[in-house]
């Protein structure tokens, strides 16, 4: 059993850590702004490798960091990276990748809004990142962001379709109802919850209950933040697409400080 002595020097231990990754974060940031096409290159190849470790506390030591120094940039190479890290199989990468979009849209919206319209272009059609942005955008109180989320309902992939519509409904955006009535006959299914097999409902149908809640006027502004990962915002429709967790987004942001 340890002591508590023992138990101290681990506190020590760790916060001694804490302080030597804020060190190293700051640097970085530096070097970005000294050499910055030499710093993009390296976090590139730093999130490229980090994504190749699956889920687990390794893919969070190697990425969470690298999210919080993206947050502290800009420009459109950042935002791709970020996107790409809402791709990971980690849900604490997902979240703090999405925490820092969210912070950037604040800021340089334009620039998240391109890497949006980018990411549907670029990106496998199946890619997590892919639906976990539209929870992510609908937290930002920009008047472009139901334009960008009624661009994700033509989506080819149903999960990506699917949480465009939940985002929508949550939004309450009654531009986007006659979008929403070209799906009401949409066949594609989806999962409702990852842990029952059976729990899925066509995207005509989640059309339709997003309709009857934005005519009822029933939107809960935008989806409440879970962490880590992500489900699907407040009924209707209720979702939790794959993924596990909560949605990436959240409130505040920014590094660990």
């Amino acid at each position: 059993m340890a002591s508590v002595k023992d138990i101290q020097a681990r506190i020590e231990k760790l916060q001694r850590a804490e302080e030597e990754v804020r060190r190293l974060q700051d640097e970085l940031i530096e070097d970005a702004e000294q050499s910055r096409s030499a710093a993009v290159e390296a976090l590139r190849e730093a999130v490229i490798e980090g994504l190749g470790n699956g889920e687990g506390p390794e893919a969070a030591a190697a990425l969470v960091p690298l999210a919080e120094v993206l947050g502290e940039l800009e420009g459109p190479e950042v935002c791709d990276m970020l996107i790409d890290l809402l791709g990971s199989e980690e849900p604490e990468v997902r979240f703090t990748a999405g925490r820092a979009m969210q912070d950037l849209a604040f800021d340089r919206f334009k620039e998240v809004a391109e890497a949006t319209e980018r990411a549907a272009k670029r990106l496998a059609r199946d890619n997590q990142a892919l639906r976990e942005l539209p929870y992510v955008v609908a937290e930002v109180g920009e008047p472009g962001v139901p334009k960008i989320l009624r661009g994700y309902l033509a989506h080819a992939d149903a999960e990506v379709v699917a949480s465009a519509i939940e985002a929508l409904a949550a939004l309450g955006d009654h531009a986007a109802i006659p979008e929403l009535k070209k799906l009401t006959r949409d066949p594609r299914t989806v999962q409702l919850d990852e842990e029952e097999a059976d729990a899925q409902a066509s995207i005509g149908a989640l059309a339709e209950e997003a309709i009857a809640m934005i005519d009822e006027g029933s939107g809960m502004g935008a989806p409440a933040p879970e962490h880590p990962g992500r489900k699907g915002p407040p009924p209707p429709p209720v979702r939790n697409p794959q993924g596990g967790g909560g949605r990436p987004g959240g409130q505040g942001g920014g590094r660990r400080r």
